[in-house]
């Protein structure tokens, strides 16, 4: 919305808000400014008039605008061709892309597992050595006489397969965020 400029004296801007007005691009507070001007002046209510009388000559002048009877048949025919042309583009890059993912995918599982079963089994000796470890400085078999005395003598070998499991477990839980950071 246009604002009206105000200059003492000056006439000239109510004659160039005047079109304005008329196709309303003045804000409220400047159109009531206006309207009430227009009431009370003779020269915009002449300029009025002769634009309304301009406005009314044009539109005489201008030949009616008829459509081709075909018109609607080629619009509907080139919006058909539009979305066609733009499903297949988007087909096409949907399936790139499906098979850049499938190819970047092929590439990671590979990769991952290259360091995965190393890892599996770098895990598995870094268990069994510390469980020798543990069983040479005595710790193991505290553990497992403690856990014997308390589940019965024949879950020996349960409990030495249960810490090794722990000890296992703590060692790939370790090992696995540096062997994904490698694989990245």
């Amino acid at each position: 919305m246009k604002q009206v400029m105000q200059q003492p004296g000056d006439h000239s801007h109510w004659q160039d808000s005047l079109q304005d007005w008329l196709d309303g691009e003045l804000n409220p507070a400047d159109s009531a400014k206006f309207e009430a001007h227009l009431a009370g002046c003779a020269d915009c209510q002449g300029s009025l008039t002769q634009f309304e009388q301009l406005d009314e000559a044009l539109i005489d002048a201008a030949p009616a605008l008829q459509l081709n009877d075909a018109f609607d048949q080629n619009l509907f025919a080139q919006i058909d061709a539009i979305d066609e042309s733009k499903r297949i583009e988007a087909r096409r890059r949907l399936e790139q892309e499906w098979q850049q993912q499938m190819q970047a995918l092929a590439r990671n599982w590979r990769r991952t597992l290259a360091f995965v079963i190393p890892g599996i089994i770098g895990g598995i000796v870094l268990a069994v050595a510390m469980m020798s470890w543990l069983d040479s400085s005595g710790i193991t078999n505290n553990l497992v006489a403690q856990g014997a005395a308390e589940l019965g003598g024949r879950s020996v070998d349960y409990l030495r397969l249960g810490i090794t499991a722990v000890v296992g477990g703590a060692f790939g839980m370790l090992v696995a965020p540096w062997l994904a950071r490698l694989a990245d």
